[in-house]
């Protein structure tokens, strides 16, 4: 099986915008996906050490999109790749690991390359921190995304009474367009060095109640305003005086330091009520 300079393990969302932009820089790559489709290896990860990587072909960076869930999940998928391909050929080296996670377990304000993670961040997080542990692995902990049919606007469906109640006194909303991610990730192939864990957003902070506020959305905030508790946490009595943007929110993530270290800056600012500028 011939070598590609990239292996994408889960060719879902950002896998879409991450092949097209290798196919542009004449970056050559493969993918997987459970099934097969789209001209991808049909291949899916066991959580057992005799995992099979024989569809998998050799390459220097490894993108892994979906969660792996723990150190020992981790080390299968690592080290049985890496041993495999090993046996096959004895002058290849351990490749260098990229792992897309999220930034659920950073909850201080703001976090930054710096902020551990809370202690409860899961199996997902055990497993990205031990491979950044042990196999010098670099781990871009990814915003909102966004892009194509996944509109910020249409989220605006989601919202129950109860669930917009508890988004009020936070609606600090940060997203990364997918065509941003795959940048990222190209930049973080192109130099080679980049290890460790980074935040990723597209550096700005939008107001999620500005943003889902359509007319069914705007009727649940009226009920809401009938409560005090909510009338002070907004300073209104009626949804036209409630005061949206995002002036109004805070900023939860700075994600400066991958940006700065990457020598890039994303592109995809999402504009309420304007076309994705990449939508594929």
């Amino acid at each position: 099986m011939e070598q590609v300079k990239v292996l994408i393990l889960g060719h879902g969302f950002v896998g879409e915008y991450l092949a097209e932009l290798l196919a542009k820089n004449s970056v050559s790559y493969a993918a997987t996906t459970r099934n097969g489709r789209n001209a991808t290896i049909k291949w899916q990860f066991s959580s057992i050490d005799t995992a099979d990587f024989s569809a998998l072909p050799a390459a220097p960076f490894v993108v892994v999109m979906f969660p792996v869930n723990g150190s020992t999940d981790a080390d299968h998928l690592c080290r049985g790749y890496t041993t495999y391909h090993q046996t096959l050929h004895p002058n290849y080296k351990q490749p260098r690991w990229i792992f897309l996670g999220s930034t659920r377990a950073f909850t201080q304000i703001p976090s930054t390359k710096f902020t551990p993670p809370d202690t409860n961040g899961g199996p997902r997080m055990d497993a990205e921190t031990h491979a950044i542990d042990k196999y010098s692995a670099c781990v871009l902990n990814l915003v909102g995304l966004w892009g194509g049919a996944r509109c910020p606007r249409g989220w605006a469906r989601f919202y129950t009474k109860d669930r917009l109640r508890t988004r009020l006194n936070d609606r600090s909303l940060h997203l990364v367009h997918g065509a941003d991610v795959a940048r990222a990730i190209l930049e973080v192939v192109r130099d080679g060095t980049i290890n460790g864990r980074w935040l990723v957003s597209d550096q700005r902070v939008y107001d999620m109640l500005q943003i889902v506020c359509d007319g069914r959305v705007r009727g649940l905030l009226s009920e809401l305003l009938e409560d005090k508790d909510v009338q002070a946490i907004l300073r209104a009595t009626r949804v036209e005086d409630v005061e949206l943007g995002p002036k109004y929110v805070t900023r939860r993530i700075d994600s400066s330091h991958f940006w700065d270290r990457a020598g890039i800056q994303p592109h995809y600012i999402y504009a309420l009520d304007q076309p994705d500028p990449h939508a594929i």
